[in-house]
């Protein structure tokens, strides 16, 4: 073991998956040690120390929330594991679930005695039934050895949890629409403020977190703060646990200290396929921003690819070669965001459906003409290229919409149209494919 890649080295561990076999590997050590020897507080402040930040979408500062949490008035409050991933491209919270349960559930466990909760709930999408029995089994073996319920391990700190299906929908990522589906409703954000570290779960206090942020916190208890912030970059400690998939030689999971260049990613992936060059790729899944080929000595971490214009968002790294049409891809995501929306707010619910129009006649061997009905209307507009309408209705649904969902449905289509504009024209004025893929 390196160290440097201490997740998935843990999952490499003979039997991790089971309690006893959980336990050999040191499982618990951190949250015998947290009972027995640290208030709350300290353990607040070692998380805080540590510099971890949340793996979900925002990256933000792990610390900070569970510190909110705990200064809220209403006694009763919840830790709720977000495990409903299901953007393209993303499936490493899968591997992390599958791989060691055990840690995940010691995550919560710890963050429920940081924050003062008492009541866990574990959401995994619809689609996992698999993992979702294996969590239901493993808190039942906890509940069984004293690890979960009402004095665990003699220390007086009770804490009961619970597995639930998720909505199994891209929006519920989002974490007030998670609740929302938690409680029984249909999965749409809510309006914040106030946040959930305030008011979540019931009209509670609740702290929700990525898969992957909870399976940390055992090791920066473990081993301490010092030890975390000697990985990866000082601003963004630790390691990124990264989906890596599409046009590359050996797709998987992968785990690199922050700051490693995205061109090493793709390198530990195998590189391109035979015959094919990498164009680009979508570091962060659909919500990100296209990537190209020069920039690929951009590093991982969230700052970082801001830096170039794009995000790390959950580590979905998606990869394109150069077989791929761009303009087909724009209007295949188009189709996701507009599927995905919740409808709740306009921009986003039509704003997304007239992006996968204009893309699909773009795109397609026969464009519309003007006056096929009022959905249709914009069509009556004649610019020189339709496309042209592309960038102010992604800013229209960008500025408008209610939640990140939104907000980022047309990143990756605005980046294509900006690092490919040859291909969207040849599409358009002659009705061509340069790269020969979607039709002719």
């Amino acid at each position: 073991m390196t160290g440097r890649e201490f997740l998935l080295d843990h999952l490499a561990v003979p039997g991790v998956q089971s309690l006893d076999g959980y336990r050999r590997a040191g499982g618990f050590a951190a949250l015998t040690k947290a009972l027995r020897s640290l208030s709350p507080a300290e353990v607040r402040a070692e998380i805080s120390r540590s510099g971890l930040r949340g793996r979900g979408g925002s990256c933000y500062p792990s610390g900070l929330k569970v510190e909110a949490m705990a200064q809220a008035a209403d006694p009763e409050r919840y830790v709720v594991m977000n495990g409903e991933e299901g953007g393209p491209g993303a499936f490493k919270d899968g591997r992390l679930l599958q791989g060691s349960p055990f840690l995940i559930l010691e995550g919560i466990l710890l963050a429920g005695f940081a924050a003062g909760a008492r009541h866990g709930i574990c959401i995994i999408r619809k689609g996992a039934k698999d993992t979702r029995c294996r969590f239901q089994e493993a808190v039942g073996q906890m509940t069984e050895q004293g690890l979960v319920g009402t004095d665990i391990l003699g220390r007086g700190f009770a804490f009961e949890l619970r597995v639930e299906i998720g909505a199994g929908v891209f929006c519920c990522g989002e974490e007030t629409a998670l609740l929302e589906s938690a409680e029984g409703r249909r999965g749409h954000p809510r309006v914040r403020p106030p946040y959930p570290v305030e008011r979540g779960f019931q009209g509670h206090p609740t702290l929700v977190s990525n898969v992957e942020t909870l399976a940390n916190v055992p090791f920066i208890i473990d081993r301490g703060a010092d030890w975390f912030r000697g990985i990866g970059l000082p601003a963004e400690p630790g390691t990124r646990v990264l989906s890596v998939s599409g046009h590359i030689r050996h797709p998987g999971v992968y785990e690199v200290p922050t700051g490693t260049p995205l061109r090493r990613v793709l390198e530990l992936a195998g590189g391109a396929r035979p015959g094919e060059e990498i164009v680009a790729v979508l570091p962060g899944g659909a919500v990100s921003g296209f990537l190209p080929a020069r920039d690929f000595d951009a590093p991982v971490s969230q700052e970082g690819l801001e830096r170039y214009g794009t995000c790390l968002s959950s580590g979905a790294v998606i990869v394109f070669s150069d077989r791929c049409c761009f303009v087909q891809v724009a209007q295949r995501l188009a189709a996701f965001f507009e599927q995905e929306s919740c409808g709740r707010c306009t921009p986003c619910r039509e704003g997304t459906a007239r992006l996968r129009e204009i893309l699909e006649d773009i795109s397609g061997p026969r464009r519309k003409t003007a006056g096929e009905g009022r959905r249709d209307a914009w069509r009556e507009v004649p610019p020189p290229r339709p496309f042209a309408l592309l960038e102010p209705l992604v800013e229209t649904i960008s500025r408008a919409s209610a939640c990140g969902l939104g907000r980022s449905a047309g990143v990756a289509i605005t980046s294509a149209l900006r690092l490919f504009p040859d291909e969207f024209a040849a599409h358009f004025e002659r009705q061509e494919c340069p790269r020969q893929v979607c039709w002719k």
